[in-house]
């Protein structure tokens, strides 16, 4: 008896510890949850970081350079638009744009948010996943303004100050904090930056000139007083959309002359040294290692940088791409995308890999093992094992683009179809101008001949043109370019717009696009 006793107690002896490894292994094997900021700037071309154009490129950026230097660059990401609402809705939903309302242009403040209460936003996804989640900077995805009944009036926009539509103290019913932010800091668009609103009200006004050092203050505030909770597994995400260097080109006093080009590149040496303080703080509070810092940007470099001008230097905003903010061709969509992460991803490696920034959601979502119910990111493709060094087994292979007017292209492989002539934005020539210089009212290009999207071979590939506008259509038709079940568009979408080749129905209007030409691009 006192035998089988002790054969039983060494039975449960051996059972407790064959347990108790099987438990440390699975807990080896779940995902650590570092901490995530995405640093998103505003209007920046793929030219402006020197480290990704290294020929043409002659602003001091040596902050992001750092971040390549350490982490991976993407060479082929692309945002889904060329301009910022649309762009930005596609990152936080990992949705293409224009199965949305908006079919073309942005949003400015007082309107319906563009992100329904019921779609889940990457803010979602990590608070599922116990992170803290703040949003710091612009927002620019609509929302309304409950004035109060007592108030000062709204103030006209000054040399000095760019205001909302509403005065301090007005409440903000459907801002970010109710779509999966937890709080934020910052404003609506650029043309409302001076109306500081805090989670859901507007708190103070401040002159555009210290939007960015205010907003770069916050996000290091945020980091030193949630390092504690970082380290004892409460994780943070920070997603920061800075204001620059969109228009209002405002570099602060210290960074005047910075940049050795202008005001504009001034700007940019700022936003790279708003990179470099969000990195000290990190490594101030020893976050350094146990954080993903990535940084992009929403569209291409905006015509108010005065580009020719800057071209003459020998600066290049979109390196050797075509085209900038609100075009078709690559200048206005293909970002800088680099992403840093210490123990995961190799120093100083490159991805040539076909990334839409809708596929940060699949990412992120792959990671933490989430699955995705059929009425979720809906155009988000994982690229996961890109990052920790292995191939995907199912790449992205197409990606579609998106202008400020609403003209498409589609890219597949090294083939990339425009269904528009021109710039289809407002670089030179579009629509009706493209169209009396007899060009034709669509454009094909194979990206790995002519990544500058000179020689349209259009005539050259019938096939090839018709079955990409039958991808293109079933796409649209789906509601989804991922596998799963179809979905609907929240409208119908017109994926030619011819009627944008004409003179007459052109919106925009032939007559700006020259004023632009005349006293902007110079």
């Amino acid at each position: 008896m006192r035998n089988n006793s002790k054969f039983l107690g060494l039975l449960l002896l051996a059972c407790l510890f064959s347990c108790t490894e099987k438990q440390k292994k699975q807990e080896l094997t779940k995902p650590v949850k570092p901490n995530v900021i995405f640093i998103y700037a505003d209007d920046m071309g793929y030219g402006e970081v020197q480290a990704l154009n290294p020929q043409r490129g002659l602003i001091p950026t040596p902050n992001i350079n750092q971040l390549a230097k350490e982490g991976m660059v993407f060479t082929d990401a692309h945002t889904s638009s060329s301009v910022c609402t649309p762009s930005r809705y596609a990152l936080l939903t990992g949705r293409y744009n224009w199965r949305t309302r908006l079919q073309s242009s942005v949003l400015t403040g007082g309107k319906d948010p563009l992100i329904t209460e019921d779609r889940m936003t990457l803010g979602h996804l990590f608070r599922d996943q116990g992170y803290s989640t703040s949003l710091i900077g612009k927002w620019h995805l609509g929302y309304h303004y409950n004035i109060p009944e007592v108030a000062d009036e709204p103030k006209e926009n000054t040399e000095t100050h760019m205001y909302s539509k509403a005065p301090i103290g007005t409440n903000i019913p459907n801002g970010p904090i109710t779509r999966g932010f937890d709080s934020f800091y910052g404003f609506h668009h650029s043309g409302s930056m001076s109306s500081i609103v805090e989670d859901d009200r507007i708190v103070k006004e401040i002159p555009f000139v210290d939007v960015l050092p205010t907003l770069t203050q916050e996000v290091v505030r945020q980091i030193d007083v949630k390092a504690e909770e970082a380290k004892n597994g409460k994780p943070f995400f920070i997603y920061f959309p800075q204001n620059s260097p969109h228009s209002p080109v405002a570099p602060a006093p210290e960074w005047q002359g910075k940049g050795g080009l202008g005001e504009f590149s001034d700007f940019v040496a700022q936003t790279d040294g708003s990179v470099g303080e969000v990195m000290k703080a990190l490594e101030r509070n020893g976050l350094t290692d146990n954080t993903i810092v990535i940084f992009s940007a929403d569209n291409g470099t905006h015509q108010l940088a005065k580009l020719k001008l800057l071209e003459k230097q020998g600066h290049f905003s979109s390196a050797n791409f075509r085209g900038h903010k609100a075009d078709l061709w690559d200048g206005g969509h293909r970002v800088p995308f680099i992403w840093r992460w210490p123990g995961v991803i190799k120093a100083g490696t490159q991805s040539d890999q076909l990334i839409c920034l809708t596929d940060v959601m699949a990412t992120f979502a792959a990671y933490f093992s989430v699955d995705f119910n059929d009425k979720t990111a809906e155009d988000s493709y994982t690229f996961l094992p890109a990052i920790q060094g292995s191939v995907i087994d199912e790449p992205r292979s197409d990606v579609i683009h998106h202008s400020i007017n609403g003209r498409f292209a589609i890219r597949q492989n090294e083939w990339k179809l425009l269904l528009a002539p021109g710039s289809a934005g407002r670089s030179f020539p579009v629509g009706p101008e493209a169209i009396a210089e007899g060009l034709p009212e669509m454009q094909l290009y194979n990206m790995k001949e002519d990544a500058g999207e000179q020689n349209n071979v259009i005539n050259e590939h019938p096939e090839k043109v018709e079955a990409m506008i039958k991808l293109l259509e079933s796409y649209v038709a789906k509601g989804r370019s991922t596998p799963g079940i179809n979905q609907e568009n929240d409208v119908a979408v017109d994926i030619y717009k011819t009627n944008l080749n004409s003179t007459h129905n052109n919106p925009e209007g032939v007559q700006k696009y020259r004023r632009l030409e005349a006293e902007i691009y110079e």
